[in-house]
């Protein structure tokens, strides 16, 4: 009888294990896999004797404004999604926006990362509080102080679809150099990441839809319809330069602001007069 009791026992605390193994709290009441299990959509191919029209744009993304920020999501942050992409190697990291020279994971934490000299306690005479010797601390960079983000894009005029829109070469998160004194250099880019390699990673994450949570986009769908508000800060020119760095608008905010309208405006125009209404 003894033996019958300990073996319903055992049975017993160990359906109970496997019940608490198995047990696992469930995000969702049914499965969520439609953003997860997607994959980009490839992009039409484009004849270059079709293509009438071209212009080279460079754009800021500022997520801090409303409509920029569910890529601050907490659950699903971009910065992360970039960040580890080319942390892991899981996309290749350029250089700058010509996308020729590669940026290993070890350049680019080298770059960011923040050293300062500080003055320690010599461990050699530790009694001695006045004994102090210069070491150089070294602070590691959080990607979640990346708040903006430069993208690429070319604008075409598809004469075969009579189409005119716009397609994200490459993006780029940017971060403001610390010297070593402290003084905030101006924003630069981290690296380049093309595009068309971050796309499939984007198709499987998700971006927070404030009004349907069954109606959730993919990073790659945002982008692709333009979810995001942004202002121009170069467009293609001889000097290979941003609005900001042409004489008439150096150290002129507003004027530079009005340029970038203005350049918005110009890509209104020109599809605007595309067609006969």
């Amino acid at each position: 009888m003894n033996k019958i009791l300990v073996i319903l026992t055992a049975l017993l605390l160990t359906g109970i294990g496997a019940e608490a193994q198995i047990s696992k709290f469930e995000d969702y009441t049914y499965p969520h896999t439609a953003v997860k299990e997607r994959k980009a959509v490839p992009y039409r191919y484009i004849r270059e004797a079709n293509v009438k029209w071209s212009k080279r744009i460079h754009r800021i993304i500022d997520v801090r404004e409303k409509q920029n920020k569910v890529m601050h999501w907490p659950r699903n942050p971009f910065y992360l999604i970039v960040w580890n992409a080319a942390m892991n190697g899981e996309v290749s990291a350029y250089v700058n926006d010509s996308l020729t020279s590669i940026k290993t994971p070890e350049d680019v934490l080298k770059e960011v990362s923040i050293e300062t000299t500080v003055m320690i306690p010599n461990p050699d005479n530790p009694d001695d509080p006045y004994d102090l010797v210069p070491t150089t601390v070294s602070e590691v960079y959080e990607p979640n102080k990346i708040v903006k983000y430069r993208i690429m894009e070319d604008w075409i005029f598809d004469y075969n679809y009579s189409d005119f829109r716009a397609r994200i070469i490459a993006i780029a998160p940017l971060w403001r150099p610390i010297t070593e004194s402290g003084l905030e250099l101006g924003e630069t880019p981290i690296y380049w990441i093309k595009m068309d390699d971050l796309r499939d990673k984007l198709s499987g994450e998700e971006v927070f839809n404030a009004k349907n949570d069954a109606a959730r986009m993919s990073f790659d769908h945002w982008f692709q319809t333009r979810q995001f508000s942004s202002y121009i800060v170069k467009e293609s020119n001889m000097y290979d330069l941003d609005i900001a760095y042409f004489e008439e608008f150096r150290d002129d905010g507003v004027a530079s602001l009005l340029e970038s309208d203005r350049i918005k405006n110009d890509l209104f125009i020109l599809e605007h007069d595309l067609w006969e209404y």
